[in-house]
């Protein structure tokens, strides 16, 4: 069994390389936009000396959503798009907190001091009635249907094969696969990130970099956001171009055809 195992995981390894390849249009963009991300946390780190508790919580909050992005894209690359959905509806959840923060510390202060948690939804509602509209929420829901062991959200490494007139094959892809499911949902999980990415960036991220940058400097890490505009949008197009594989599942196209909104991010 043990051998068996070790086999699996050298197919794996194989799998990941070929998908750093595949995807390498989409890594490239992320480690851009990625380091416009440690630029802006590491000004707020860079000022924690006599801090005080929301500024705390603030940093704390920008790490974990810092090393979601880290973890999504790493279960990618390794061919695993479902394991990677719960990570992304935590992205989510941290940008929520992140805005209601910057704008209300002392919600801040009783999350830090005093283990308060507020729910998505309730952080939208409230962000929602001070004029913040966080775009990111737009597609919470259907993240959390895919983070759930439901039927759609678990067929990625199910593989559909025509067989003309003996039927359907299935094949069960333990651990990462490299089928067209898969590579469909990494597609569209990737897109996902960069989105969120943007978001992060151009709107919680960008108000607390703000606060700790020089003027100059905050000028050019944003026109450095701005160059980085019509790279995502090529990427996008790309896949709004693609047709899905003829093989795949009826229901499982149903739900990858939404495609997550982009629309909106198009706007």
């Amino acid at each position: 069994m043990l051998e068996e195992y070790q086999e699996m995981e050298e197919a794996e390894t194989k799998i990941s390389d070929w998908l750093k390849g595949k995807f390498l249009k989409e890594r490239l963009l992320y480690a851009e936009m990625v380091n416009l991300m440690i630029e802006a946390i590491k000004a707020s780190l860079g000022n924690q000396k006599n801090a005080g508790h929301a500024n705390l919580a603030i940093s704390t909050l920008a790490t974990r959503m810092f090393n979601n992005f880290e973890g999504v894209k790493h279960l990618l690359l390794w061919g695993l798009p479902a394991q990677a959905q719960p990570i992304t509806r935590d992205i989510i959840e941290c940008m929520l907190l992140f805005r209601l923060f910057l704008v209300k510390p002392k919600s801040a202060e009783k999350w830090l001091i005093d283990l308060t948690e507020y729910q998505p939804g309730d952080a939208y509602a409230k962000l929602t009635s001070w004029g913040i509209n966080a775009q990111e929420y737009a597609i919470y829901g259907l993240l959390s249907h895919e983070s759930h062991s439901n039927l759609l959200a678990s067929l990625s490494h199910v593989q559909e094969i025509d067989v003309g007139g003996k039927g359907t094959l299935h094949i069960f892809h333990l651990g990462s696969a490299r089928t067209q499911e898969a590579e469909y949902e990494i597609q569209r999980s990737f897109l996902l990130l960069l989105f969120l990415l943007y978001i992060a960036l151009t709107e919680p991220l960008a108000i607390m970099y703000h606060r700790y940058s020089e003027s100059h400097v905050f000028k050019n890490w944003w026109e450095n956001i701005n160059n980085i505009v019509p790279k995502l949008l090529e990427l996008f197009d790309e896949f709004d171009k693609e047709q899905l594989p003829s093989e795949i599942d009826d229901k499982l196209e149903k739900l990858v055809g939404k495609k997550l909104r982009i629309e909106k991010f198009k706007e």
